[in-house]
C-alpha cells in the first residue's frame, strides 16, 4: 500500500527535513518562528490558540514532554482538576484541532516562505519542528523534539525507499507522452482515520486529474469534518485543503491545475496546492460539475433538474438539456475528450432496478440527446473508451467519439468495484485521459448490524438484519422496529422487525418510496413520508399505517416538503420540518402545517419530552452540529446541551435524562432537572458506539428506562481499498 510513511508535503513547494537534536541556535530560531506565527493574522483572533501553541512549544523546548499529555494540558491551561475525565471532556482535543487548522492556514498563506515550520501532529501534543532545505542542504537542521529510536528510523528509511521506487514508477508513466506496453497495478491507501462514507452519503466522490497525476476526493476525517483532499500520485500522503469544509463532488479543470467542488450552496474552485477557494456560481442545492476546455462549466443537481450551463463570460446560467418525459434525474455530467460534447446519466427512478436508466451524449450547441448505453450507474469517458459499472464489474466499451457510436462489445476491466445502483447511480472509480485508472473495492458484510448495549458499554445481545437498513425507530412498547431501507423494494422501503420473533416483514405494500418512520405513543401506528415520485417532484405526502394492516391512510399532502420527526405524547399531532422550520400537523381534523420555530440555521432530529413540554433537537449554527433543548411550543429558554458537537437527542421515559451521540461516536448523557426553567447537567460519556454520527438520521434507540441502547453499527468487517492501474488499456488484450 502507498501509505503515510514520509513527512507531509509543504504547501509552499519547499522541502523540509528533521534531525535528531536541537542546538541552542536552533532553539532561538524556533522561538522566533513561534512569535511570528502567534502574531500573525491567522492567530491574533484567538488568544486561546496563541496560548495553547506557546505552552506546547515552551514545554517541548524545555524537554518537559510529560507535561504534553492531554490531562496535564487540561490542568495547566484550562484549570481542570487533576483527576478530571478526559474521555468526557474534550476541551484539549478541540483546542488542538483548532490550532492545527490555523497552523495549516498560516503556512499556506503568510508563512509560505518560513524557514522553520512548527507542527502539532494529529494524535499528539508534542510539537515537531522542520527546517527548509536549501540547495540539498538543510538551512538550519531541525528535528522533532522526541528522539526517534534507531529501529524506527531504519524501518522508516526502508519504507521510504520502497515508496520512492513506486513513485518513480508512477512518475515515469504519467510524464511520458505514450503509455507503456504493459499495465502496472498498485494499491493506494487513504490517510489514517479518513473515510469515504458512501453507505450514508452518495455525494462523496473521487476524481482523477486529466493528466493522471493527482487524485481529489471529498472525505470525512476523525473529527467528523468533511473536506476536500488532494493526493498526488507521486507522493505517499494526502493533503487536506483548508477552507473546503463541507466539500462534495470534486471535478478538475482541463489543465489539471484547479479543482472544482460544491460546498455551502456554491460551486467553487481552488488551486490544487491550496489557497482561498473562489466561487464559480451560486447553486443552493447539491450540484456536480464538469469543466470544459473553453471555461464553460456544466452542473447537474440531484433530482428533477436538467443539466445547466455556466458560460465563462459570466452570463446567466441556462439549461443545456431538457428532462425527457419520465426522467427523474440527470446527473454525473462530464465533457467528452473533444470538449464540444458531454455525457450524463439519466434515470427514470431513484431506486434500484431502474430499467429506463441510460447514459446519453449531447452537443454543447444543442440538438437531441444520443443514447449510448443502458446503465444504472454513472460512466466515465476517456480517449477511445466509455467506462461503466454493471453488477459491480467495471467494463470498457470502445467508442467512436466522432460518430458517438459503440465499437464491438464491452470488455471486462475489473471485478468487485464498489457501486450502488440506488438513488443516483454512484460508482467508485475514476480515470484520466492518459491511461490511469483508480477504483475502490469493498469487502466484508454488506449490511450494517444491530447491537444492544448496556449503559457501561457491555454488549447485551445482537441482531443480524436481513435487509440493508439506513435508519430505524423503536416502538414505545419496545416490541418492534420500524426501519427505512437504503434501497427500494417491490413493497417500498419501510420494514418491520418483530423483536419477539426476530422476523422481518414489509410495513406496507405500496411500491413507492417511503422514509422517516415514527411511532404513535401507543405503538399502534407508524407515520411516515410517502414520495410517489421518489422525492423528485410533488406531492410530498404524510401517511400513517396501523401495524398489521399494510394499508396506509393519508394525513397530509402538498407541494411543500414536511419531513416527519416525532409524534406528540398525547397522540394529537406530528412534528415535521423542512430543514429550517419546525411545524406541527394534526393527525386528525385540520391537517394544515403550523409553524412553531424557524431560524436561518439547518436543524433536524426534533424529539418531544415525554410530557410534551420540552423539545430536543440538533442545529448547525457554526459549522458544527450541536444538541439544543427548549420549552415547547414557545421555544423560550433555548439551552445548548452538547459542549463539543452532538446529534440525535433522545429522552428517557421520565424526562429526567437526555441522550445524544457526540462527534466522536460516544454515547453521552445529560441530566434534566425540571422546574420553571429546566436545568440541564454537563454531559458525560456512557460508552463508545463506533458510529460515524449523522445528524439527520436515526442510528440508535434507547429503552424507556434508559438502561439499554440499540445501535445500528457500521458494516462489520467492512474494508474499502483502492487500486491504481497504469496503462489499463493493456489489460484488455
Amino acid at each position: 500500500m502507498l501509505r503515510d510513511t514520509i513527512s507531509r508535503p509543504m504547501p509552499t513547494g519547499q522541502q523540509f527535513e528533521k534531525t535528531d537534536k536541537l542546538s541552542p541556535e536552533q532553539v532561538v530560531a524556533v522561538r522566533k518562528a513561534l512569535e511570528e506565527v502567534i502574531s500573525s493574522d491567522t492567530f491574533t483572533g484567538s488568544k486561546r490558540c496563541q496560548d495553547f501553541l506557546r505552552l506546547v512549544v515552551d514545554h517541548a523546548l524545555a524537554g518537559d514532554l510529560d507535561a504534553l499529555r492531554e490531562r496535564m494540558i487540561g490542568v495547566e491551561m484550562f484549570g481542570r482538576p487533576v483527576d478530571y475525565d478526559t474521555s468526557n471532556d474534550g476541551v484539549v482535543r478541540v483546542r488542538a484541532t483548532e490550532v492545527r487548522k490555523r497552523l495549516a492556514q498560516y503556512y499556506a498563506q503568510a508563512g509560505r516562505a518560513s524557514v522553520v515550520r512548527i507542527e502539532v501532529p494529529s494524535g499528539s501534543y508534542v510539537p515537531e519542528f522542520q527546517w527548509a532545505k536549501v540547495e540539498n542542504h538543510v538551512a538550519t537542521p531541525g528535528p522533532s523534539v522526541a528522539t526517534v529510536p534507531l529501529w524506527r528510523r531504519t524501518a522508516a528509511v526502508a519504507a521510504v525507499l520502497l515508496v520512492v521506487a513506486v513513485l518513480v514508477l508512477v512518475l515515469s508513466f504519467v510524464s511520458r507522452p505514450k503509455p507503456a506496453t504493459n499495465a502496472v497495478r498498485l494499491s493506494l491507501g487513504l490517510p489514517a482515520g479518513v473515510r469515504l462514507q458512501r453507505n450514508w452519503h452518495p455525494f462523496e466522490h473521487i476524481a482523477l486529474s486529466p493528466d493522471g497525476q493527482t487524485l481529489a476526493f471529498a472525505a470525512t476525517d476523525e473529527s467528523g469534518q468533511s473536506s476536500l483532499w488532494i493526493r498526488p500520485l507521486n507522493s505517499s500522503e494526502a493533503q487536506r485543503l483548508d477552507q473546503t469544509e463541507g466539500a462534495l463532488l470534486p471535478f478538475w479543470s482541463p489543465d489539471s491545475e484547479f479543482v472544482g467542488f460544491w460546498a455551502a450552496g456554491k460551486l467553487k474552485k481552488i488551486h490544487r496546492s491550496g489557497g482561498v477557494p473562489e466561487a464559480i456560481y451560486s447553486v443552493p442545492e447539491i450540484a456536480q460539475g464538469a469543466w470544459g476546455a473553453d471555461g464553460t462549466i456544466l452542473y447537474a443537481r440531484a433530482v428533477n433538474s436538467p443539466i445547466v450551463r455556466v458560460s465563462p463570460s459570466g452570463e446567466a446560467a441556462k439549461p443545456a438539456t431538457s428532462l425527457l418525459p419520465g426522467q427523474a434525474s440527470q446527473m454525473w455530467v462530464q465533457f467528452l475528450p473533444d470538449g464540444k460534447h458531454f455525457i450524463y446519466l439519466a434515470r427514470t427512478s431513484l431506486v434500484s432496478g431502474d430499467s429506463g436508466a441510460k447514459v446519453y451524449a449531447q452537443s454543447l450547441d444543442g440538438g437531441a440527446p444520443v443514447p449510448l448505453l443502458a446503465s444504472q450507474s454513472r460512466a466515465v469517458a476517456v480517449s477511445d473508451y466509455l467506462l461503466f459499472v454493471q453488477g459491480q464489474n467495471l467494463f470498457a466499451q470502445r467508442m467512436d467519439w466522432e460518430q458517438l457510436q459503440k465499437i464491438g462489445e464491452p470488455l471486462l476491466l475489473a471485478r468487485n468495484v464498489a457501486a450502488s445502483p440506488a438513488y443516483l447511480g454512484t460508482s467508485d472509480f475514476t480515470a484520466s485521459q492518459n491511461g490511469v485508472l483508480i477504483y475502490g473495492s469493498a469487502e466484508g458484510s454488506l449490511f450494517d448490524h444491530f447491537t444492544w448495549y448496556a449503559r457501561d458499554g457491555s454488549v447485551v445481545s445482537s441482531l443480524q438484519p436481513e435487509i440493508d437498513f439506513q435508519q430505524f425507530t423503536l416502538s414505545p412498547d419496545e416490541q418492534h422496529l420500524a426501519l427505512n431501507s437504503f434501497h427500494q423494494h417491490a413493497t417500498g422501503s419501510l420494514w418491520l422487525i418483530d423483536l419477539r420473533t426476530n422476523t422481518t416483514t414489509p410495513l406496507t405494500t405500496d411500491p413507492h418510496a417511503q422514509s422517516d418512520p415514527v411511532w404513535s405513543p401507543d405503538s399502534r401506528y407508524v407515520a411516515f413520508n410517502l414520495l410517489p415520485n421518489a422525492g423528485t417532484d410533488p406531492p410530498f405526502l404524510i401517511h400513517k399505517i396501523e401495524i398489521g394492516t399494510q394499508q396506509s391512510q393519508l394525513i397530509y399532502g402538498d407541494n411543500d416538503r414536511h419531513w416527519v420527526e416525532d409524534w406528540s405524547p398525547d397522540g394529537g399531532f406530528l412534528l415535521t420540518h423542512d430543514a429550517k422550520t419546525l411545524s406541527t400537523i394534526a393527525v386528525t381534523g385540520d391537517a394544515k402545517p403550523k409553524a412553531v420555530y424557524s431560524s436561518s440555521f439547518t436543524k433536524d432530529e426534533f424529539h418531544l419530552s415525554p410530557d410534551g413540554q420540552l423539545v430536543a433537537y440538533g442545529e448547525n449554527r457554526t459549522g458544527t452540529w450541536e444538541v439544543f433543548a427548549a420549552s415547547f411550543p414557545s421555544f423560550h429558554n433555548i439551552t445548548q446541551v452538547s459542549t463539543a458537537g452532538g446529534a440525535q437527542p433522545r429522552w428517557r421515559a421520565d424526562g429526567r435524562e437526555l441522550f445524544f451521540v457526540d462527534l466522536e461516536g460516544r454515547m453521552m448523557s445529560a441530566t434534566v432537572e425540571r422546574g420553571s426553567s429546566p436545568r440541564i447537567g454537563v454531559p458525560r460519556k456512557l460508552f463508545d458506539t463506533g458510529l460515524i454520527p449523522d445528524p439527520t438520521i436515526n442510528q440508535y434507540a434507547v429503552t424507556r428506562d434508559g438502561l439499554k441502547f440499540l445501535v445500528l453499527e457500521p458494516r462489520k468487517g467492512f474494508v474499502e481499498t483502492y487500486s491504481v492501474v497504469l496503462n489499463w488499456p493493456a489489460t484488455l488484450h
